[in-house]
């Protein structure tokens, strides 16, 4: 079978809850509860900045479309934009009464998306700095995905629901059920067609987006799934989960690939590198690891 290829570890001072390439590749940024974000040479194995500014634990982190600007979320109840080049501080965005738990960012970059512990989901204007906050969560929020053509955002949290918004009309169009617990994590596939959600059942479940109804699920992971990716192919999906291990599943074939035991702690964020080829995983155990994925590129096909 293949197997994941350990490239590279970094490391953090505390906990790591997110990581994100930039457009291009060359640049791999993480955020820690140490407050801090770091920008890492993934090819070289080095960081290469160091981001200060945030007053509590950072949980989410985003290059914009063109790399030139950093996003953060922070247990600060704040956002921030960075300058990606030179790592100073450019905006803070304010709104949230308590924790941050999660952020995206849409395609177009035009629009951020925040949620956690005030149960409000808040959509950011980028260019304007004002929000609109969408209500309906009853218990924190985990997790927060645009679609790709930015016209939906699904939500996701400790109230056991994965919920679909309409943001032209800011309004609820779907309460997508089948997770026995908490949802803790969601992703859109590239093409738009699917969602997949992570729960605190250890599931992986899909759903049909014109439909609003399963297609399948994924049993594998023993403890709650913290965190999905899909390739930028749309044909494997990574996980991340409290057992500590790194899942790639064949999306068609319904299917696990490979395992490997990641991390020392949960697995708190993944992501693919746009050329397919790595994932970073980022973890409890306030390490960041690169695998390559070499060995599974005919599996593609």
């Amino acid at each position: 079978m293949p197997e994941f290829k350990l490239i590279h570890t970094f490391k953090h001072p505390n906990a790591v809850y997110a990581v994100a390439y930039s457009p291009d590749g060359k640049r791999l940024a993480s955020a820690s509860l140490d407050n801090t974000i770091k920008i890492w040479d993934p090819a070289a194995g080095q960081e290469t900045a160091r981001l200060r500014g945030h007053g509590d634990g950072v949980c989410g982190v985003a290059f914009s479309p063109d790399g030139t600007k950093l996003y953060s979320a922070s247990l600060d109840r704040s956002l921030r934009v960075w300058d990606a080049a030179n790592g100073t501080l450019q905006r803070t965005f304010s709104g949230h009464q308590n924790y941050v738990e999660c952020m995206a960012m849409s395609a177009d970059g035009k629009l951020l998306a925040s949620a956690g512990y005030d149960l409000q989901v808040r959509v950011w204007n980028i260019e304007s700095g004002s929000s609109t906050a969408l209500a309906g969560h009853t218990e924190p929020v985990y997790g927060l995905a645009f679609s790709p053509d930015g016209k939906l955002l699904a939500s996701c949290g400790n109230d056991q629901t994965l919920r679909l918004w309409d943001l032209s009309t800011n309004k609820q169009v779907a309460d997508l059920k089948g997770h026995q617990g908490a949802v803790q994590c969601v992703a859109f596939s590239p093409d738009g067609k699917t969602l997949a959600s992570g729960g605190s059942d250890s599931e992986i479940r899909f759903w049909n987006i014109a439909t609003a109804g399963p297609i399948a699920t994924l049993a594998g992971h023993t403890k709650l799934v913290k965190c999905l990716a899909y390739s930028p192919d749309g044909k494997l999906v990574a996980s991340g989960s409290g057992d500590a291990t790194v899942r790639l599943w064949d999306v068609r074939k319904e299917i696990a690939l490979a395992t490997v035991a990641a991390h020392g702690n949960t697995v708190y964020g993944v992501a693919f590198s746009p050329d397919g080829m790595t994932i970073a995983s980022a973890s409890f155990d306030r390490t960041i690891k690169i695998w390559g994925l070499s060995e599974f590129a005919e599996l593609r096909d």
